[in-house]
């Protein structure tokens, strides 16, 4: 390693203990405020206090998290929970004992123990060490009733090779344990904000079970849906064509200029269901998004909209064509929301792929100015959709919306409140 590339390692490894001891303080009101909080907790007043609380350790957490796996270069291979949002007691006691918590609190402690203790050596020991050096030289100067003070009174060059053989010893320690210290805190940091692997095993297939349960959900819907699409229209359809058929061949024994009509009829109602199978073969894939793409297809979709849209397509990169599809219908499903419930002026929707360590995530954000106060409900086909309009369990509405983003593994996160405006974001694992 060269002087250059040893200096830059060790500059890089002094910004991160010296980023983790600016935190410190912040750490430190946190775990006071948790500890003046704690008597309280039993009474059960103290939970009302507990979301914000939480919030503040685990957004500290988070950042700390993401500090420690840029310095490391680490994949952080999960999601961190999502605390936003009201909550009952039950839901409140279960958080305050939930593993995340016991993670994020023994974070917490071990933060304010060393990461203040690591900044103060990162800096003391360098900055002393050079001190010494260039003061001890200069014994001479002081006076003898105040003579120079450092580890030893200094008053011969003997006392003043001491301190510098100690000054040079101290910049020594500081460069060798520097990037021990940095090392030590960023690993840690990591160890501890990171599930055990039971834990995260127990976890994943958890999530494989709900997205399970979410895919067989989002199928059965579809397959009533297709059903009753063809059942309702097609089906009709073709009932009357062979009616209309039998008509004209009887019509046409007697009097073959009768049977003109019928045929007519017949052939009316033959190109009535003709549509209404393309239509519900477009519903099954959209043969937009194979010629156009997602970026062209979801153009088709906000040019239809009854409220001016505008479209950001300017990230997006070409997914999986199940991925595409989802993202389709639920962009389709977010504007027929908003236009029948929103009351908005304007819809600004995003599309664009988002690259993590792990994977990349297509990313569907509808924003609206309309009323708000939209909620997703329970995901059973009774929730309700964008202000209140009810999702009949056939995938429309925003809690079908969620199941077809968890069947694919993703999620819904929805911000409305009452007066608005309207956030819906649907992230998209594009490996699923």
């Amino acid at each position: 390693m060269t002087i250059r590339a040893g200096l830059r390692s060790r500059f890089r490894d002094a910004a991160f203990v010296l980023r983790e001891g600016g935190y410190w303080a912040a750490s430190l009101a946190v775990a006071t405020a948790g500890l003046a909080l704690l008597p309280f907790l039993p009474l059960g007043v103290g939970l009302y206090a507990v979301p914000r609380l939480l919030g503040a350790v685990d957004g500290l957490a988070a950042r700390a998290q993401a500090r420690a796996a840029g310095f490391t270069s680490a994949v952080i291979p999960f999601d961190r929970r999502r605390l936003a949002g009201k909550h009952t007691f039950g839901e409140l006691a279960a958080m305050v004992s939930a593993p995340e918590t016991k993670r994020d609190v023994s974070w917490l402690l071990f933060h304010c123990a060393f990461a203040v203790l690591a900044a103060l050596l990162a800096l003391a020991l360098p900055l002393g060490g050079l001190f010494y050096v260039l003061t001890a030289p200069f014994w001479f100067l002081f006076p003898p009733e105040t003579p120079l003070e450092l580890t030893v009174t200094v008053t011969s060059w003997s006392g003043a090779v001491l301190m510098v053989l100690l000054g040079g010893i101290y910049m020594v320690a500081g460069w060798i344990l520097l990037p021990w210290m940095a090392r030590r805190l960023s690993g840690a940091t990591l160890g501890i904000l990171s599930p055990r692997r039971y834990a995260d095993l127990a976890r994943r297939i958890s999530d494989l079970s709900a997205a399970r349960a979410s895919a067989l959900a989002a199928h059965g819907a579809e397959l009533r849906r297709i059903e009753r699409e063809l059942h309702d229209g097609a089906q009709n359809r073709l009932v009357g064509v062979v009616m209309m058929l039998g008509l004209a061949q009887r019509a046409a024994e007697t009097d073959p200029a009768a049977a003109v009509p019928f045929l007519g009829r017949a052939q009316d109602a033959a190109s009535e269901a003709l549509a209404g199978l393309r239509a519900a073969v477009h519903d099954i894939y959209p043969p937009v998004l194979d010629e156009l793409g997602l970026g062209g297809a979801a153009s088709a979709l906000t040019s239809r909209s009854p409220i001016p849209c505008s479209l950001n397509v300017s990230g997006l990169q070409r997914a999986p064509a199940a991925v595409e599809s989802a993202a389709y219908f639920v962009l389709a499903e977010a504007l027929t929301n908003a236009a029948k419930h929103s009351n908005a002026s304007r819809i600004d929707v995003v599309l664009r792929t988002e690259t993590s360590g792990r994977e990349d995530m297509l990313v569907v954000q509808v924003d609206d100015d309309g009323r708000g106060g939209a909620s997703v409900g329970p995901l059973d086909g009774s929730g309700t959709g964008h202000g209140g309009g009810k999702d009949d369990g056939s995938g429309t509405g925003l809690a079908g919306i969620a199941r077809r983003a968890a069947a694919f593994g993703g999620k819904l996160i929805l911000t409305s409140p009452p007066g608005g405006p309207t956030h819906i974001r649907v992230e998209l694992p594009c490996a699923f």
